[in-house]
Formats: C-alpha cells, structure tokens, sequence
C-alpha cells in the first residue's frame, strides 16, 4: 500500500449544505426554507452527508426518514452513493486513507440505523455471492490492510465475513463453509507466510471449487497471485471491490451458465 496515502488530509469540502436544515425540514415534513421535502431531496443529502463525512447532519437525516415516504432500499442507496463519490476521491489521491475511513464510519452508522447488515442485495439477488471470507494467513499477524480492504468492500456492499490475522487453513476452510461465501480474500504482508497462502489455497480448490480466490498484500503481484493459484490480486484497497465484483461476475456467468439437470 503506498505510503503516501496516510499523507495529510486536502479539502473536499468545497460546497457548504446545510444538512442539517434539510433534516429538520424531513422531521416536519419542510424541507429548509419551507418547501415540502420530497424524497429525492432527503436522499440526495444522506449522499451529501456520508461524502462529506458529516456525522452529525447524518443522524438529524435519520431522525427524519421515520416520517418519510423514502424506503429503506432507496436511503441504503443513497448511502452508498456518496460511498462510491468517497471511493473515487480516493482512487484519484484527492483524500487520504485517514479521511476515507472517517467516510467509512459514517456509513456504517447510517447502515445500522437503517438495517443493521451491511449487506443489501437487491431483489433476486443471491447473497453468497455478494459475500467475502477475509483473513491474513498463518505466520503474519500484520492486519492493517486487511481491515481496510474489508472495510472498503463492506462499504461496496459486500457481506464481509472477517476471520481476522495470523488465521490457520481451517478456520477459512470452516468459515468458507459455514457461509457459503462465493470469494476468500487472503493477504500477508511477508514472504515467510506465502506457502500456507499456497496451501489455504489448494485445500480451497478440493473442497470448495466454485469459490474465488482473492489474494493481496506487500509480497504479492499478479504472477506471484498466479502462481499460488488465485484467481484474482488486488493491489491496494482501492482495486479491491473492482476485482472482486469481476470475481462476482465470473461465478454468476459459470451458474447461467450450468446445465439444468434434466427431471427424471
């Protein structure tokens, strides 16, 4: 990961909202300055809150939805859009990785409020395929990467099931499992460790083939990723949602395109 995210914050607030105004408009069914609130008003400031890291405003916006006629599905939404505003920023090096985990925190509290999971498929969706294992393998107890990628594909929707550091081959084997998870995302920030992220892998293979591996961390690349036999290698936690939601595609299309077993 490169150093020079945990640089110093820059401004990204270039235009002041008064979320706040908006919020106690929502609870007496005004916006500011004496408008009826719609609903596209009310989710354009819970978007506007969480790109903007603004705690505060969020929960008065919460507060608001109880009296609202926005759903539940559209604020998790509007949630996650000024999540993915937030993830381009740091994709672009316009905020650090300091300030994209403050973003993070208040999105997680406008999910509790709201559902309490992090994860929401939309209708038909399958949840396991939208769910991670996470861990750092055997021999490596350095966990901050991990913990960041898991909170980046949280905050993209994923059910993250983080199993946590210096984690054995059966702990993944077993949380695979017992969540049906459709990606395992494994990481270590040493070379010492690789051949138990070898072995994790392999023993994923046998028993559980149509899972997606996801590796990352300081000793990985792409070919060292192939040559352990993943199918996939996130360089930073930027990238990491994009590969996984490749990974994501990649299992929908081989279940479309599975043969239907014949009745009888």
């Amino acid at each position: 990961m490169p150093l020079h995210w945990f640089g110093p914050p820059r401004n990204t607030l270039e235009v002041p909202v008064d979320l706040a105004g908006r919020a106690r408009g929502a609870r007496a069914g005004t916006a500011h300055g004496g408008t009826e609130v719609k609903g596209k008003d009310l989710l354009l400031a819970l978007e506007e809150a969480v790109f903007r890291r603004d705690s505060a405003s969020l929960e008065s916006l919460l507060a608001g939805l109880d009296g609202s006629d926005v759903r539940p599905s559209e604020a998790i939404r509007a949630l996650a859009k000024g999540m993915d505003r937030v993830r381009g920023r740091l994709r672009d090096r316009e905020i650090s990785i300091p300030e994209f985990l403050l973003s993070i925190d208040v999105f997680r509290q406008g999910l509790r409020r709201i559902a309490g999971d992090p994860c929401q498929e939309e209708p038909g969706e399958d949840r396991e395929t939208r769910t991670v294992v996470i861990g750092v393998v055997e021999g490596d107890t350095h966990d901050m990467g991990k913990n960041i990628v898991a909170a980046v594909l949280e905050a993209s929707g994923y059910r993250v099931v983080d199993v946590g550091r210096d984690v054995p081959r059966d702990v993944f084997l077993s949380a695979l499992k017992e969540t049906k998870a459709s990606i395992l995302a494994l990481s270590t920030m040493m070379s010492t460790p690789l051949e138990n992220m070898r072995e994790v892998i392999q023993w994923t293979r046998r028993l559980y083939p149509d899972v997606k591996i996801l590796v990352g961390g300081a000793p990985l690349d792409e070919r060292v990723a192939a040559a352990l036999g993943a199918d996939g290698y996130a360089e930073s936690a930027v990238t990491a949602p994009e590969e996984a939601s490749r990974l994501v595609g990649k299992t929908r299309r081989a279940a479309k395109a599975a043969p239907v077993p014949k009745a009888g």
